[in-house]
């Protein structure tokens, strides 16, 4: 078969599904060598992996997503007459050829949260093509059990049109023992301990309006400082204000972006990771700070229970006080944050990128035959 893979996820910033779109090429560039795969992207990535002679990478020069999906897609799956195409972000153009294989990241889009999280044109999008997608499609990938529940709840679609791929760690999110590695970004970064983590956005979803008011309520209680990763995005303002109004600027620090290696260097450095998320599609962040042997605060709602199994300290993200208690707890009862550490482990080692995209292949064998 012909199988197309709209991958511009990878041109952009990293998150969830460009994760888990190069992880899926890299396993199917090592199990697949009888289909053919047409990688579809607007600028180079650089593959640390090698492709095998059914990849092939095409790479369209045009920066606008909607002229790339809309447009340039469809083009493709009909000039080249593909089979299936696979969309890591939930949407596409009805116009491609051959079967379609959405993810569902979420579907955040129609839950009443009661805060405004994306521009207007982007909601007003997600909203249209997203129960469009649902439609059309030959199955729809939901990546945890609450998404593909949800997906019945609010978009209709029956539970029989829907396959869960639940995500996997990369093995580089591990317990590092390069200590002289591990002090090296702690160096670079400046850090001082003890510290809880953060890595991702600053979106209101992400709670961190909560973290900072919980850590103010137990600055004075523990030495620990907050480091987290976010870059600039278009609703954090709030969060800066926040942090400048309590106190905090030298409790609580943004390091920027940091690579992979030192994400995971991060993981193994900080005391606790910190992720009481209001909505998550699935949570990846939880997996892999527990592959690293971090302990995590999570929430309570969404896939985060689903995904942190007993190896997480499960709190009402919006209860403020519980979750000072948490941080608290996890930062003076080592025997509690020991058996955090020990379940996160177990729990980590259920997930791998060959157990997802195996999940894949077998939808893709089941069309071929």
């Amino acid at each position: 078969m012909k199988i197309a893979i709209n991958a511009r996820v990878l041109n952009e910033r990293k998150g969830g599904p460009a994760r888990y779109t190069y992880n899926i090429l890299k396993e199917l560039a090592r199990t697949d060598l009888r289909n053919t795969y047409y990688i579809l992207l607007y600028d180079s990535v650089d593959f640390d992996f090698e492709m095998p002679g059914n990849f092939k990478v095409i790479v369209y020069k045009i920066k606008s997503k909607i002229i790339f999906d809309y447009f340039i897609i469809p083009y493709f799956t009909r000039r080249y007459k593909i089979d299936v195409s696979i969309f890591p972000k939930n949407t596409f153009s009805p116009l491609v050829a051959g079967k379609k294989i959405p993810f569902f990241n979420d579907i955040v889009y129609f839950e009443k949260l009661g805060f405004r999280e994306f521009k207007f044109f982007d909601n007003l999008h997600h909203k249209i093509m997203i129960p469009v997608a649902g439609r059309l499609s030959y199955i729809n990938l939901s990546i945890s059990e609450y998404t593909a529940k949800r997906m019945t709840e609010l978009l209709n679609i029956p539970p029989d049109r829907i396959r869960v791929i639940l995500l996997g760690i990369e093995k580089s999110f591990r317990k590092i023992k390069n200590i002289a590695y591990l002090d090296r970004v702690s160096k670079k970064y400046g850090l001082r301990f003890p510290f809880f983590f953060y890595a991702g956005s600053l979106s209101p979803r992400k709670n961190m309006k909560n973290v900072i008011l919980a850590f103010n309520k137990i600055k004075d209680m523990t030495g620990h400082r907050i480091y987290f990763t976010a870059g600039d995005s278009w609703r954090d303002e709030e969060i800066f204000r926040l942090i400048e109004e309590n106190g905090l600027s030298e409790r609580i620090i943004r390091l920027g972006f940091i690579s992979d290696e030192e994400l995971a260097a991060m993981y193994n450095l900080a005391d606790c990771y910190l992720y009481p998320s209001i909505y998550e599609g699935f949570g990846l962040p939880i997996l892999e700070a527990q592959a690293c042997g971090c302990p995590v605060i999570t929430s309570n709602v969404t896939s985060c229970p689903e995904v942190a199994g007993e190896g997480a300290a499960i709190v009402d993200p919006y209860n403020v006080d519980e979750i000072a208690g948490a941080m608290l707890k996890m930062t003076t009862d080592k025997r509690y944050r020991n058996r955090m550490i020990k379940k996160g482990y177990k729990n980590a080692a259920g997930y791998s990128w060959e157990k997802t995209t195996l999940v894949l292949k077998k939808i893709l064998d089941g069309i071929e035959s």
